[in-house]
């Protein structure tokens, strides 16, 4: 069976709206553990915008500009870039309110249908195996690109593996990398650095586990075949929060169900239900279950969720229904888990996050 997915760097222009909107969902987090946000950025060359609310009891201590510019210069995104954050022009159509943020809530604030999945066992993080190793490479050149073969590289970039799912293990087959380079850089050069950094990493997952049956030297890999890449980020390509979902979640086999994840406070439905299908998922998985998935529904201003499926392949513990209560679920809020970094695809991947543990 042909599996295929595919990740970006974290400064796509994408992924750089995700992890703003979470930075700026963190700071009102900061100022108050039950600030309401609803936070979207798109940017296009030199150009951002920033709309949405959040409602805080205390002021926010950094603009929405200013955690903007803030995110894009820990990514690398300055004078040694394509794109400076410090050169964006801004429209700033957050509304920051101050206010007491839980008047009218305490009920499920909308609809959704989320889908929780988990696969395999900790040594793919539960993840579909072509899933966890695109988010694998991604980081292998993510590190590589700051501080290893490939550091000036970035900060934009994006990959895809194509692998066969065989009864007797997992046959790698492709990798396709397009990474934003220095104009300086000859095509030949980065293309030696990324080799090295995928040989790498791969050695280590194949190390880790022996499920991973193809040699490095079997395997097809394309760098740039577009040619050239200095010219990237929001200059390349436009970016939006939300548009990475597929990445964001178990790649594209796995249905995603519905709404986005970064720029919401973390007792929005969409984020609170998909992180508990999560945690489920994985639960079940633990308790002996090949692969699950937890597909919730959820309607406004109703606390029981609509529907609640199991799809469990083997046996495997189920949570009760009470788990998924959206009051049970704003129990298990840890405002502190919001972060930056999540906006960078690291929801279901990051194992020290509770829900990706369920233990």
């Amino acid at each position: 069976m042909i599996r295929l997915a595919e990740a970006v760097l974290p400064g796509h222009p994408d992924k750089f709206c995700d992890q703003v909107a979470d930075a700026i969902v963190a700071e009102a987090l900061a100022a108050d553990p039950e600030a309401f946000a609803q936070v979207e950025v798109a940017v296009w060359s030199d150009q951002a915008w920033l709309s949405g609310n959040v409602l805080t009891r205390q002021p926010l201590d950094r603009t929405p500009t200013e955690i903007l510019v803030a995110t894009g210069l820990a990514l690398g995104l300055d004078e040694s870039n394509w794109i400076d954050a410090r050169r964006y022009w801004v429209t700033d159509a957050l509304c920051c309110n101050v206010g007491d943020p839980t008047d009218g809530r305490g009920v499920c604030d909308d609809q959704c249908i989320v889908v929780g999945y988990a696969a395999h066992d900790a040594r793919t993080r539960f993840l579909p195996p072509e899933q966890f190793l695109a988010h694998s490479l991604r980081q292998a050149l993510w590190e590589s690109c700051r501080t290893g073969p490939l550091e000036g590289a970035g900060t934009d970039g994006k990959l895809l593996v194509r692998m066969r799912e065989e009864p007797d293990g997992w046959h790698l087959e492709h990798i396709l990398v397009t990474l934003q380079h220095r104009r300086e850089t000859g095509l030949m050069d980065l293309t030696a650095s990324v080799l090295a950094t995928l040989c790498d990493a791969y050695a280590r997952v194949r190390q880790e586990d022996a499920r991973w049956r193809v040699r490095w030297r079997d395997v097809a890999v394309s760098v740039n075949p577009n040619g050239p890449y200095f010219r990237a980020g929001s200059d390349g390509d436009n970016g939006q929060t939300g548009r990475k979902l597929v990445m964001d979640y178990y790649g594209p086999r796995i249905p995603i169900g519905g709404g986005a994840l970064s720029g919401k406070h973390p007792a929005h439905v969409d984020r609170i239900a998909a992180y508990a299908a999560r945690q489920a998922a994985v639960s079940a998985v633990r308790t002996g279950a090949r692969a699950c998935a937890v597909k919730l529904a959820y309607e406004p201003n109703r606390n029981e969720p609509l529907e609640v499926i199991w799809e469990l392949d083997g046996p495997g513990g189920r949570l009760p229904r009470a788990f998924f209560n959206f009051d049970a679920m704003l129990q298990r809020v840890d405002p502190v888990a919001i972060t930056a970094t999540l906006g960078m695809g690291t929801h279901f991947w990051d194992t020290d996050l509770p829900w990706n543990r369920a233990d």
